[in-house]
């Protein structure tokens, strides 16, 4: 992800958004059903959720279409590049 696209996601970062993908890692465990609020929210739930939860095939979407899914890569290069402020108004 270049840094004009973390950029426009990170200005995108107060629009609902949902989470998709995760997996439980423990045994016998049902996958966890995630609820945020923004899209903020959804990339620090990602950037966070290892060693408790399976992200590989996490898809972070977002009511705007100019917004394609996120991936954990891009959650994660997102939350190496702007943190805490991305979850701030």
């Amino acid at each position: 992800m270049d840094r004009p696209a973390m950029a426009s996601v990170f200005r995108m970062r107060n629009a609902p958004a949902t989470v998709s993908g995760v997996r439980s890692t423990g045994q016998g465990q049902a996958d966890p059903v995630i609820r945020v609020r923004s899209l903020g929210e959804a990339i620090r739930f990602v950037a966070h959720a290892y060693p408790q939860y399976d992200i590989s095939a996490v898809a972070i979407s977002c009511g705007d279409p100019s917004v394609t899914r996120l991936g954990s890569l891009e959650a994660k290069a997102l939350w190496r590049e702007y943190g805490e402020r991305l979850t701030q108004e």
